[in-house]
C-alpha cells in the first residue's frame, strides 16, 4: 500500500530550519522542498518515466516561489507527463526551460548537465560544482528570469559572495560566463551580460594556495627529512618535492604505473576503483595520461618506498587501520607538525607553485614544456589545438633531472636563485644536456 503523504502548510515551509545535512519536506505527488545547511530552500519536482527511471526538475527557490505556485507548477508538469512529454530530455536540450521556466537556476542546471557530458565531469565533481551555485548564487538571483538579469545584478551578487569566499566568487563568475553563453545558444537571451563583469574587481586578486618563497627551500627540505612522523609519509613528501604532482595523483598511485628501469611514471587518465575507497579511481587531473620522467633522486626515493610498502599494490599504503592509501589530510598534517601554517605559510599544493616558479625563473626550458610537466590545461584553444599532442619529453627529462639536482644542491650548499644556479657554469650545463 502506498504511503500517504500529508500536504505541507505554508507555516511549515516558512518554519523549516537548516540542519547539518540536506533534508526534504514532502508535499506529495512528486513535489518537495529541499532545505540545505546554508538555509536555502528549493522546490523540486520528482517523477518517474515509463521505464522506471527517476528524474528531478528544480522549480525555484523559497520564499520567491511560494507553496501555491510550486503546486501549480507540479500540476503543469504532470499534465505534460500525461501527454507523453519527456520533461528531463527536453530540459537537457534547453527547450523545456525556455517553455516553462527560464530562471537563472534552471538555466544553470541545464548548462551544467550539458557541460558535464562534454568535458566530461565525474559525478562527484559535477555535484561539487552545483553545490557552489546552490549555496551561494541561487539564494540571491536563482529565482530571477535570466532575461531580467543585468550586469548590476551580477555585480551585487558576486560582491556579496566575495565577502564570504573570494575564491568561490571567482569560480562562480567564470561559470556564469559559460551559463550566459549557453543561454544565448538556446535562444533565451541575446547578450552575455556576464562578460561585462569578467574584468570586475571583486575587491582583491584571486587567492592562491600558500607556498614558501624559494629562499626557504633548504629549510623545508631539512624539516621534511627530520620529521618525526611515519617514514612513508616523510618519503612521500620528499618525492612530491621532486615530481610536484597533485595530492590524489600521488596518494592513489599503483606500482603498475611506475617503471624504475625506464625512469618513468605514467599517470593513467583513470584508475581502477577500490571498493570502499572514495575517489580512488582518480587519475591524472586533465583526464588524459600524463608522463612523469623520474630523476635519479626520485628513483632512489621510490626504491626506499618499495621496501616500506611491503609488496602492496599501492605505492603509499596507510599504516593506520590497514587502509589501502594515505589519507588526504596526511600531507598537510605533516606540514603542521613541522611548524608550518598551511593556511598562510605552505600547503602541500604549494609544492607545485614553488617548482613552477623555479623552472620559469631559471630560463632553461620552454614555457610549453613546463606547462606540460605541470599537467596544466592550455587556456588558449588555438594554441591548445596545436600543442596538445606535443609531449616535449626529452626536454622534460632534462628538466626533472635539473630540478632534482637543484634541490640537492640548495639542501647541501645553501640557497642560490634558480637563475644564478642555471648560469653559474654554462659549460657544465651543456655537458649535462640541459641547454
Amino acid at each position: 500500500m502506498a504511503k500517504t503523504i500529508k500536504p505541507l502548510t505554508a507555516s511549515q515551509v516558512e518554519a523549516a530550519k537548516p540542519k547539518d545535512k540536506d533534508y526534504n519536506l514532502f508535499d506529495g505527488a512528486g513535489l518537495y522542498l529541499r532545505v540545505r545547511p546554508s538555509g536555502s530552500k528549493t522546490w523540486v519536482f520528482r517523477y518517474c518515466t515509463a521505464l522506471g527511471k527517476t528524474h528531478k526538475i528544480t522549480i525555484g527557490s523559497y520564499p520567491e516561489i511560494k507553496l501555491a505556485f510550486a503546486r501549480d507548477k507540479r500540476s503543469e508538469y504532470r499534465r505534460y507527463l500525461a501527454e507523453g512529454v519527456d520533461l528531463h530530455e527536453v530540459l537537457g536540450l534547453g527547450l523545456y526551460s525556455q517553455k516553462l521556466d527560464d530562471t537563472v537556476e534552471t538555466i544553470c542546471r541545464a548548462w551544467l548537465n550539458q557541460y558535464a557530458q562534454r568535458k566530461p565531469l565525474d559525478e562527484y565533481t559535477k555535484q561539487k560544482r552545483i553545490r557552489k551555485l546552490e549555496n551561494h548564487l541561487f539564494p540571491k538571483i536563482g529565482h530571477k528570469a535570466i532575461t531580467d538579469i543585468r550586469p548590476k545584478d551580477l555585480r551585487l551578487a558576486l560582491n556579496a559572495i566575495y565577502k564570504k569566499s573570494p575564491d568561490t566568487a571567482q569560480r562562480i563568475r567564470a561559470d556564469l560566463i559559460l551559463v550566459f553563453s549557453y543561454a544565448i545558444q538556446f535562444g533565451y537571451i541575446e547578450v552575455n551580460h556576464a562578460r561585462e563583469v569578467e574584468s570586475l574587481d571583486l575587491s582583491a586578486p584571486k587567492q592562491h594556495r600558500p607556498a614558501l618563497s624559494l629562499e626557504r627551500l633548504p629549510e623545508l627540505i631539512k624539516r621534511i627529512k627530520s620529521d618525526t612522523g611515519q617514514p612513508l609519509t616523510k618519503l612521500c613528501l620528499e618525492l612530491s618535492l621532486h615530481i610536484f604532482i597533485r595530492s590524489s595523483e600521488l596518494r592513489f598511485a599503483r606500482w603498475s604505473e611506475i617503471d624504475l628501469t625506464k625512469k618513468q611514471w605514467v599517470l593513467p587518465a583513470k584508475r581502477n576503483q577500490v571498493n570502499g575507497v572514495k575517489h580512488s579511481d582518480r587519475g591524472a587531473k586533465m583526464r588524459s595520461a600524463h608522463i612523469i620522467p623520474l630523476s635519479d633522486q626520485a628513483v632512489d626515493i621510490l626504491k626506499q618506498v618499495s621496501v616500506i610498502s611491503g609488496g602492496s599494490d599501492s605505492v603509499f599504503p596507510s599504516s593506520y587501520h590497514g587502509t589501502l592509501f594515505l589519507s588526504e589530510n596526511t600531507f598537510n598534517d605533516a606540514l603542521r607538525r613541522m611548524g608550518y601554517d598551511t593556511q598562510k605559510d605552505v600547503c602541500f599544493h604549494g609544492f607545485r607553485a614553488m617548482a613552477r616558479s623555479a623552472l620559469g625563473e631559471c630560463g632553461l626550458f620552454q614555457r610549453d614544456a613546463i606547462e606540460k610537466q605541470m599537467s596544466h590545461q592550455e587556456r588558449n584553444n588555438v594554441v591548445g589545438a596545436y600543442t596538445h599532442v606535443a609531449e616535449y619529453l626529452q626536454e622534460r627529462k632534462r628538466m626533472m633531472e635539473w630540478w632534482s639536482q637543484y634541490l640537492l644542491d640548495v639542501e647541501t650548499k645553501g640557497y642560490i636563485s634558480p637563475y644564478s644556479y642555471a648560469n653559474q657554469d654554462t659549460v657544465i650545463q651543456f655537458k649535462r644536456g640541459i641547454v
